[in-house]
C-alpha cells in the first residue's frame, strides 16, 4: 500500500512540476516533501526550534523567523495545495492534515517579506489563512508552596459546608457527592497539554499515555504537569496521597514545553499538542498555560495586534478540527496576572483566552463563532476565607472568564511525592475533571452541551478580590464549579431520575443498592441532610454499613428519613 501511495505522489510531482529532467531532479525533493505533508502528520521540526529562531516584536512577544503557518480551504484539492506551497519558495517542515495546516520554512525572509508573502498566499483560492508563527516567553502559571511528603490524605476531615485542609478543593466542589454516581460513569479520554509528566508516579502509573512513541520520548518529567494530572485523575483507594476527580479516565498527554534553558515557545507547539491529543481520542482538553505572566509589572495588555493574531490562529485551528468531525471542550487557565502578580484582563493570557465573538477567523462555512466559544471554558482561581469564596488576588478577570474553581493551596502530585501549589493552573484541571465526569455520563452530548452543563449548574459564587493593582478592570463575581450539580444535570438529561431527600440526623454514609446490585453512596455532614438522584425501582438501604431497609421504593420524588 505504501508503495502505491509513493508512486501516486511521484506521479503528482511529475505532472505538477512540468519541468525537464534536470530541473525536476533539482526540485523534486521539496515538492515530494510537500506532497507527503498533505497526508501525514509531521512534527519533528518542533525539536529544532530554539530561542535563536525567534525575532522579537518587543521584550516579551515575537515570531519565529522564516516560518509560515498555512491553513487550507476545506474544498482545496490536493493539486491546489501543492501549487500554493510551491509559491512559498520554502520547505514544508511540519503538518497536521486534520487541521488543514502546513508549517513552512522559508529562506532568509524578514518580517516585512514574510507578511508580504502571507498576503500573496491569501490571494490563492486554496489558502484559508497564511500567517507568521507567533512566539512568546515562557511564563509560569503557578506559585509553588511547601511540599508535603508521605502525608496521609485519607485522615482529612470531610466537611463540604466548611471546606478546609488538603481536600478543600474537593469539598468546595462537592466532588465526593458526584462520586456517588460512579456506576453511571463510562471511560473517557482526557487531553493534557502541559509541562512534562511523571507517568511512573504511584498515583498516575497506568493512567498516562502519549499520542506516539516520539511524544513519550520527548516527555521531560516536571512537577507542574504531574500536579495538573493528579488533580484530574490521581488513583483512588490506593491508600496513599490523593484522589483525582475523574477516576474513569485515561490521560493523553503532550509535553509542550521547550527543553534546556530555552525561554520562548512558538504557538505552533500548542497547536500540535492540541491536535495530537484530539486525534488520539481526547474529549476534554486542559491547557494550564498562558502568556500574561510575561507582561511587565506595570503592563496590562499586549495590544490589539498580538491578541488578534492569537485569536485568528487559534480560532482557525479550532474550526478546522471541528470541521474535520472532532468534538471537544477546551479548558484554559485565565492566568495569574502580569510578572508582578497583578491581575489583568484574561484576554492578555493569550491562546484560547484571546478569542472573542468579534475576532474569530473561521474559513469553514459550517462553523460559527459560537461553535468555538461554546467549547472554551476559561477558569479563574478561588480561595476560601471565613466560609466565603474569593478570587485569588492575581487571578485574571474580565468577560472572557466563565467560571472559578479552587486554585489556592491545592494538594496534588509532584515529580516525587506530593506538594501544594497555587494558581489558575490548578483551578483549570478541577474544571477539566468535572467536565469529564459530565461527558462520561452521556457520550451523546456535544462539547457545547458539556460547557453549558458545567457552567450553568452551580450554587456558590466567588467574589472579586478585595482590591486590584489596576483601576477600571472589569471585575465581577463568577460561579464556583460544582461537580454534584453538573453530574446530576447530565443524569437528568439522559435518564428519568427522581430526587430523594435524605435526613439521617447527623454525619453518616448512606448507600442505596438497586435490584441490579449497583451501588450509590453518599455522605451527609453534621446537619445530616443531603439529596441525591435515583432511577425508579426498589432499593436496599445501608447506613454506616448496616442494612436499615430492604424495600425502599422510588417511583417519584421522595424522602428517606432515619
Amino acid at each position: 500500500m505504501f508503495t502505491k501511495i509513493i508512486s501516486f505522489v511521484m506521479a503528482v510531482i511529475t505532472s505538477l512540476v512540468g519541468m525537464g529532467s534536470s530541473a525536476f531532479a533539482a526540485g523534486a525533493d521539496g515538492v515530494f516533501s510537500s506532497a507527503l505533508s498533505l497526508v501525514t502528520e509531521r512534527s519533528a521540526f518542533l525539536e529544532d526550534i530554539t530561542d535563536k529562531d525567534v525575532s522579537q516584536f518587543d521584550e516579551n512577544s515575537g515570531f519565529i523567523k522564516d516560518m509560515l503557518l498555512v491553513f487550507f480551504e476545506e474544498d482545496a484539492s490536493f493539486f491546489d495545495k501543492l501549487s500554493a506551497l510551491r509559491k512559498t519558495g520554502g520547505a514544508v517542515v511540519g503538518s497536521m492534515p486534520e487541521a488543514e495546516l502546513c508549517v513552512v520554512r522559508t529562506n532568509g525572509l524578514n518580517y516585512e517579506k514574510l507578511t508580504a508573502l502571507c498576503e500573496e498566499l491569501m490571494l490563492d483560492g486554496a489558502v484559508a489563512l497564511a500567517s507568521v508563527c507567533p512566539a512568546s516567553r515562557i511564563s509560569e502559571q503557578y506559585t509553588p508552596n511547601d511540599p508535603f511528603t508521605d502525608y496521609d490524605w485519607y485522615t482529612e476531615y470531610w466537611n463540604e459546608a466548611e471546606p478546609a485542609g488538603n481536600n478543600w478543593w474537593l469539598e468546595a466542589t462537592e466532588t465526593r457527592a458526584a462520586w456517588g454516581y460512579n456506576s453511571y460513569f463510562e471511560d473517557i479520554d482526557i487531553g493534557v497539554v502541559d509541562g512534562g509528566f511523571n507517568e511512573l508516579h504511584e498515583e498516575l502509573e497506568g493512567k498516562i499515555s502519549f499520542p506516539s512513541a516520539s511524544e513519550a520520548k520527548r516527555n521531560n518529567r516536571s512537577y507542574h504537569g504531574t500536579h495538573v494530572a493528579g488533580i484530574i485523575a490521581a488513583k483512588a483507594d490506593n491508600g496513599v496521597g490523593i484522589s483525582g476527580i475523574c477516576q474513569n479516565s485515561e490521560l493523553i498527554c503532550v509535553d509542550w514545553s521547550p527543553s534546556g534553558s530555552q525561554m520562548w515557545i512558538g504557538d505552533v507547539a500548542i497547536f500540535f499538542g492540541f491536535g495530537k491529543v484530539v486525534k488520539a481520542g481526547a474529549k476534554v482538553l486542559n491547557f494550564s498555560l498562558g502568556a500574561s505572566g510575561s507582561l511587565g509589572a506595570n503592563q496590562r495588555s499586549w495590544g490589539s495586534f498580538v491578541q488578534n493574531l492569537d485569536a485568528m490562529l487559534y480560532s482557525c485551528y479550532m474550526s478546522a478540527l471541528l470541521n474535520s468531525g472532532y468534538d471537544f471542550v477546551v479548558v484554559q487557565s485565565s492566568g495569574n496576572g502580569n510578572s508582578g502578580g497583578n491581575a489583568v484582563d484574561a484576554s492578555a493570557n493569550g491562546c484560547f483566552c484571546a478569542i472573542t465573538e468579534n475576532n474569530t477567523f473561521i474559513p469553514y462555512s459550517g462553523i460559527k463563532p459560537r461553535d468555538l466559544l461554546d467549547r472554551i471554558i476559561i477558569v479563574g482561581s478561588a480561595r476560601v476565607e471565613n466560609g466565603a469564596y474569593i478570587q485569588a488576588d492575581s487571578s485574571n478577570v474580565g468577560d472572557i472568564v466563565d467560571i472559578c474553581a479552587p486554585g489556592v493551596d491545592i494538594y496534588s502530585c509532584s515529580t516525587e511525592g506530593y506538594m501544594s501549589l497555587s494558581g489558575t493552573s490548578m483551578a483549570a484541571p478541577v474544571v477539566t475533571g468535572i467536565a469529564s465526569l459530565v461527558w462520561s455520563v452521556d457520550g451523546d452530548l456535544s462539547g457545547a452541551d458539556v460547557k453549558k452543563i458545567v457552567c450553568s449548574n452551580t450554587c456558590d459564587t466567588v467574589a472579586p478580590a478585595p482590591e486590584y493593582y489596576f483601576d477600571s478592570l472589569n471585575t465581577k463575581a463568577y460561579p464556583m464549579v460544582n461537580a454534584k450539580l453538573a453530574v446530576e444535570a447530565a443524569l437528568k438529561n439522559k435518564y428519568e431520575m427522581n430526587t430523594v431527600s435524605i435526613n439521617l440526623g447527623g454525619t453518616a454514609q448512606i448507600k442505596f443498592i438497586n435490584e441490579d446490585l449497583r451501588e450509590f453512596v453518599f455522605e451527609t455532614d453534621a446537619s445530616g441532610v443531603t439529596s441525591c438522584l435515583l432511577e425508579s425501582g426498589t432499593y436496599t438501604v445501608e447506613v454506616n454499613g448496616e442494612a436499615v431497609r430492604t424495600d425502599f421504593a422510588v417511583e417519584a420524588d421522595t424522602e428517606f428519613v432515619l
